[in-house]
């Protein structure tokens, strides 16, 4: 059975929006992927965290990374 999604409509200023975008296309993701990606891994989300880590290394380089080390 397919997964069943619904649009959300939220407001926010600018320049978070713009800053979301940007972050999401270093990620290499698109803009709601990365912000559900971002409630999951709230400390306090309700949502199972996931198993993909968008993490930056010393040199400031991008990596994404599966489950535990």
């Amino acid at each position: 059975m397919a997964q069943r999604s619904l649009s959300v409509s939220i407001s926010m200023p600018i320049e978070m929006d713009e800053k979301i975008a940007e972050e999401a296309e270093r990620h290499e993701m698109d803009y709601s992927p990365y912000v559900r990606h971002l409630i999951q891994q709230a400390l306090d989300s309700p949502f199972e965290q996931p198993n993909e880590v968008l993490c930056k290394d010393e040199n400031g380089e991008i990596s994404r990374n599966e489950g535990a080390a």
